[in-house]
């Protein structure tokens, strides 16, 4: 294999470790709310939906059906608790279905924020719209969390309270009339006001719970090391006496994508047997490749320095126009530029002269006075008053040539 094979499949190696370190990179966090049952991310429902499978006493399902699909196959011809947590907006018509379930014997959950404008005026209530949750104004803060306080039943301590985070609370709701029979199950207290996230209408032999904050819902709630999975089991707990179906059909979209370009090929065995297979393919493409079209390499000849025959032009023109103070000049600013770039000394600071001298004295070995010497009487024949004879501007070429010659 010659040189060129062997570059291309060191390339070509490099590539798939690029890959495999990309596939086994960790998968950032994506802080959008999806509530799928797919979705690990934080605001997806996957782990939520594992742990409701395995607590809830009567079973735990996901479906993609809708309730009218749900009431055609007979499945809900016993009483179930419904779950639904979506953003997306939910219109009177689905209110009324949801009112008409727990009629019937249904515990009906809706966990929602959009939906709040179009069933303010049918329930009777009042929201407080609080904040938008955005990863972005959090980064790098400390935020502070609020106390829920659960007040709905005995069976938990009087008062209870649960902390969560304050940006997660979309919105809060307070009952506008007594047309409806609410019950707050859980409110957020600031001070002498107080507001609900999780209201609880009685209706027939059913009941239909709203809860303001979806995002409680969550596997980021789930997951919560301050009670927050406290706060979903106890409205879990209202639906624990019946088989439990959340409904997906009313989350839009699926869960949201990896960060990895090779996630969505790596993650299926076809796809993934593919990129194998494609990778592969372009390995031997380059290795058969490289040998069919091997060429000699030309002899590059080494280039010439032009650098001592420009000194040498630009002395002649110099020493043709009889400028021998130009001449010493130069060698002079060539000699003090040697002597720091190998010493570290400048010639050519009048202040630190007598420390200098002696300095470069006991680096050349030449006698301090007579380093002195010489660099003044140089310095002294390229100023402009004095002028320069072509035996003086040897003889103090020839003693700089010596000190340069000497270090």
């Amino acid at each position: 294999m010659n040189s060129r094979a062997k570059f291309v499949l060191v390339i070509v190696l490099m590539l798939v470790a690029v890959v495999l370190i990309e596939y086994r990179l960790p998968r950032r966090f994506d802080w959008t709310p999806t509530f799928a049952h797919d979705d690990p991310q934080p605001f997806g429902c996957m782990v939520f939906d594992s742990i409701m499978g395995a607590a809830m006493p009567c079973g735990y399902s996901v479906e993609r059906r809708t309730l009218w699909q749900l009431q055609r196959d007979s499945v809900l011809t016993e009483p179930h608790g419904l779950l639904i947590v979506s953003n997306e907006m939910l219109g009177e018509n689905d209110l009324e279905e949801f009112l008409s379930l727990a009629e019937a014997g249904h515990v009906v959950l809706v966990a929602t924020t959009a939906s709040l404008y179009s069933w303010e005026d049918t329930l009777g209530i009042d929201f407080d719209w609080r904040s938008e949750f955005s990863i972005k104004r959090l980064a790098g803060k400390n935020p502070g969390k609020v106390p829920i306080h659960w007040n709905a039943d005995n069976v938990y301590p009087q008062d209870s309270i649960v902390w969560v985070y304050e940006q997660m609370i979309s919105r809060t709701v307070t009952v506008a009339n007594d047309s409806l029979p609410f019950t707050s199950l859980a409110e957020c207290r600031e001070g002498d006001y107080a507001a609900s996230v999780a209201l609880s209408l009685s209706k027939g032999q059913g009941e239909l719970i709203i809860v303001t904050t979806p995002l409680l819902l969550t596997n980021y709630a789930m997951l919560n090391h301050d009670n927050g999975a406290v706060l979903i089991h106890r409205l879990m707990n209202r639906m624990g006496h019946l088989p439990v179906i959340r409904l997906e059909s009313y989350v839009k979209g699926a869960a949201v994508a990896e960060e990895s370009p090779f996630y969505v090929l790596l993650q299926h065995p076809p796809l993934r047997w593919a990129l194998y297979l494609t990778v592969l393919g372009v390995l031997c493409f380059c290795i058969f490749t490289a040998r069919r079209r091997q060429r000699p390499i030309p002899v590059i000849p080494q280039r010439k320095n032009g650098n001592l025959e420009f000194v040498r032009l630009i002395g002649m023109l110099y020493w043709q126009e009889g400028d021998h103070q130009g001449l010493l000049r130069k060698k002079l600013a060539y000699t003090a530029e040697e002597i720091r770039r190998q010493t570290g000394l400048d010639i050519m600071d009048a202040e630190t002269e007598q420390d200098t001298t002696a300095q470069l004295a006991r680096l050349t070995g030449m006698e301090a006075d007579n380093l002195r010497f010489v660099l003044r009487n140089v310095k002294m024949a390229v100023d402009p008053a004095h002028v320069v004879t072509e035996p003086e501007m040897k003889t103090l070429i020839a003693e700089l040539d010596k000190i340069t010659d000497s270090i």
